[in-house]
C-alpha cells in the first residue's frame, strides 16, 4: 500500500468511515471534508496522521491540509483504499453536539471556491502556456514565422493558451450547478447560453453577463432543477423536470441574470480597480495586509471570478500582485525564524517548506510554521502589507491567475516593480518577526514538525 493510501486510510478511520463523511474535495494543498456528524471526529487524532501539516475547522467542514501534490493523492486514495474500524475519542471538535450550520458571506465564499477550485489546474496551465508564448516572442525565440510540424509556433500555443478562456462559462456553470444541489449537464447549457452566438440576433452581446453571470446562472439552474425534482412526480420526473428547468430556467437566465450579472461583474470590477486607484498604496497596504486569514481559512478562492473579470475587461487584473504579497510575507516571516531558532527540527520544517512557499503556495508555512508560531504570522501579515503596498503604487498587473510568488513573474506587466514588492514583503516580513519573537513552546501542539515527514 503507498504513502498515500495509508494517509487516506488513516483519516477515514478517524473521520468515522465513509459513512460519516459526504463529500471530501481537493484543494490544491488541501482537503475539504464535509462531514455528517461533526462531534464524532478527533481533531487532534487528524493533526498527528502522517504527512497532515494542520486541520481547520471553518462553519462545520474540516480542511486538513497535506501540501501539492500530496492533497490530489489522497483525495484519489480516498475513493479506493478499503477503510478501517472507526474510531472516536479524545478531544472532539470545539464543542458542538452536532454538525455546526455554515451560512452567510463566508458559506457563500466557500461555494464560489468550490465551483473555481477544480479548473484552476487547467486556467493555470492554459496560464503559464500564454506566459511561454508572450515570453519566447519577446526574447525572440520565436517569431509568426516559426513553424513546428508545418504550423505557426505562435498559433499552436495560442490554441492551446486561449482555448480554455473562451469556454469557461460552461465549465463554471457546470460547476455551480453541481455545488447548488442539480446536474452539470444543466449547468454547463446555463453557460453556454450565455456564450452562444445567436444572441446577437436577439440584440444581445455573448458574453455579456460574463463569468460571474455563468456562476449566478449555473447555481440558479442547479438550484431550480433540485427544487423541481423535490415535488415532481416520479413518473415524469425524468421528461418533465429537464424541460422545465430548461424552458422555464433558461428564458430567466436570459431576460433576467445576463443582465444582472453584467451589472454585477461591472460594479465588482469597476469597484476593485477604483479601490486601488482611488486607495493607492493605502488599499495595497489593508488588502495585502488582510489577505492571509482568507488563505488560513481556505476561503480566498472565491476571488477567482473577480480576477478573471477584471483580466476579461482589462487585460490584467492588479488585485492578484497585491495579494500574493501574502505568500511573501510568509517567507520574509519564516526566514526570520529559521535565523533565530536554535531548534532544529523548527529549522528543518521551514527548510522543507520556504521552496515552495517562494513559489507562492503558502499553506504549509502558514500551518507548519507561522500560525502555530502566531507572532511570526503577525510579521508575515506586516510583511504582505507593506509589500502590497509598493504593488499598488507602482500599478502592477497580471494577465492571467493561478500563480504567485515568484513564478508570477511571468505573468505580470512590470516585472522590476513587482520583484520590488517581493523583496519589500520578504525584508519587512523578516524584521517584524525578528522584532516579535516567538514562543517554540507553542509548537507542542500543533504537529508542525511533522511536516515534511
Amino acid at each position: 500500500m503507498t504513502r498515500e493510501e495509508l494517509i487516506a486510510q488513516k483519516l477515514l478511520q478517524i473521520l468515522g468511515g465513509r459513512a460519516n463523511v459526504k463529500e471530501i474535495e481537493c484543494c490544491m494543498t488541501r482537503l475539504r471534508v464535509d462531514p455528517r456528524n461533526l462531534d464524532q471526529i478527533n481533531v487532534a487524532a487528524l493533526k498527528k496522521v502522517d504527512g497532515v501539516k494542520g486541520v481547520v475547522e471553518t462553519g462545520g467542514q474540516l480542511q486538513v491540509i497535506l501540501g501539492p501534490g500530496l492533497a490530489q493523492k489522497v483525495a484519489d486514495a480516498c475513493a479506493t483504499v478499503p477503510e478501517l474500524d472507526a474510531v472516536s475519542g479524545g478531544t472532539p471538535v470545539a464543542t458542538a453536539k452536532a454538525p455546526a450550520k455554515r451560512g452567510g458571506f463566508q458559506e457563500i465564499l466557500r461555494k464560489i471556491a468550490s465551483v473555481f477550485v477544480p479548473l484552476l489546474p487547467a486556467i493555470i496551465g492554459a496560464g503559464m502556456i500564454i506566459a511561454l508564448n508572450n515570453t519566447l516572442q519577446k526574447l525572440g525565440v520565436i517569431t509568426p514565422d516559426t513553424k513546428i510540424m508545418g504550423y505557426p509556433v505562435v498559433v499552436v500555443l495560442t490554441v492551446l493558451g486561449n482555448t480554455i478562456m473562451g469556454y469557461l462559462s460552461i465549465l463554471v456553470g457546470m460547476n455551480a450547478s453541481k455545488e447548488w444541489g442539480g446536474p452539470a449537464s444543466i449547468g454547463a447549457v446555463a453557460g453556454a447560453i450565455l456564450i452562444a452566438a445567436d444572441l446577437s440576433k436577439l440584440s444581445m452581446t455573448p458574453g455579456r453577463g460574463g463569468l460571474i453571470g455563468a456562476l449566478i446562472a449555473g447555481a440558479f439552474m442547479g438550484w431550480l432543477y433540485k427544487r423541481l425534482t423535490k415535488y415532481m412526480h416520479d413518473a415524469i420526473n425524468i421528461i418533465v423536470t429537464p424541460t422545465l428547468t430548461m424552458l422555464v430556467g433558461g428564458l430567466i437566465v436570459l431576460f433576467v441574470l445576463q443582465p444582472v450579472g453584467f451589472y454585477l461583474s461591472t460594479w465588482i470590477t469597476d469597484g476593485a480597480r477604483g479601490l486601488l486607484n482611488v486607495g493607492g498604496p493605502v488599499a495595497g497596504f489593508v488588502l495585502a495586509g488582510l489577505f492571509l486569514p482568507l488563505v488560513m481559512l481556505g476561503i480566498h478562492q472565491g476571488l477567482t471570478p473577480i480576477h478573471m473579470e477584471l483580466i476579461k475587461q482589462t487585460g490584467v487584473t492588479a488585485l492578484l500582485p497585491v495579494l500574493a504579497m501574502a505568500g511573501a510575507g510568509q517567507v520574509g516571516a519564516a526566514l526570520a525564524v529559521y535565523a533565530k531558532t536554535k531548534n532544529k527540527d523548527l529549522r528543518s520544517v521551514i527548510a522543507a517548506a520556504l521552496p515552495v512557499g517562494i513559489l507562492g503556495i503558502g499553506e504549509p508555512l502558514i500551518y507548519g510554521v507561522t500560525l502555530p508560531l502566531f507572532r511570526p504570522f503577525i510579521g508575515a501579515c506586516i510583511g504582505a502589507a507593506f509589500g502590497g503596498a509598493v504593488i499598488a503604487m507602482s500599478k502592477v498587473g497580471a494577465s492571467a491567475i493561478g500563480v504567485s510568488g515568484v513564478l508570477l513573474t511571468l505573468l505580470v506587466n512590470k516585472v522590476a516593480p513587482y520583484l520590488l514588492g517581493l523583496l519589500a514583503s520578504y525584508v519587512v516580513g523578516f524584521a517584524a518577526t525578528w522584532f516579535l519573537g516567538f514562543d517554540e513552546s507553542t509548537m507542542s501542539e500543533s504537529k508542525a514538525f511533522e511536516f515534511g515527514d
